[in-house]
């Protein structure tokens, strides 16, 4: 496989994608209705942002296993490692509001 049928419509994606993503949170912020200084906003910008990057690294994942870069073994290892650190992140920050 070449590059243009590999890696360009991930470039594509998740490239103009995150910049969609991004300009949506800018404009979401500014108009009041995204407010980071609430704790259940802050969570949820957490949420998103690892939405973003879990998808991001899952089609990366499985690209790598389909063109034999890695064991498809890998693929569910790393996402669950994933998953993990995201639930120790959650539960810092719930102490971090706690305290």
């Amino acid at each position: 496989m070449n590059f243009t049928h590999t890696w360009l419509p991930f470039i594509y994606l998740y490239g103009l994608g995150g910049i969609l993503f991004v300009f949506g949170i800018i404009i979401t912020i500014k108009s009041g209705s995204f407010d980071l200084s609430r704790k259940a906003h802050k969570k949820w910008m957490w949420v998103l942002l690892f939405g973003f990057v879990w998808y991001l690294m899952m089609h990366a994942l499985m690209t790598w296993a389909a063109l034999d870069i890695i064991s498809a073994y890998t693929v569910p290892i790393v996402l669950l490692g994933m998953v993990v650190v995201f639930i120790i992140v959650m539960l810092k920050l719930r102490r971090i509001r706690e305290v």
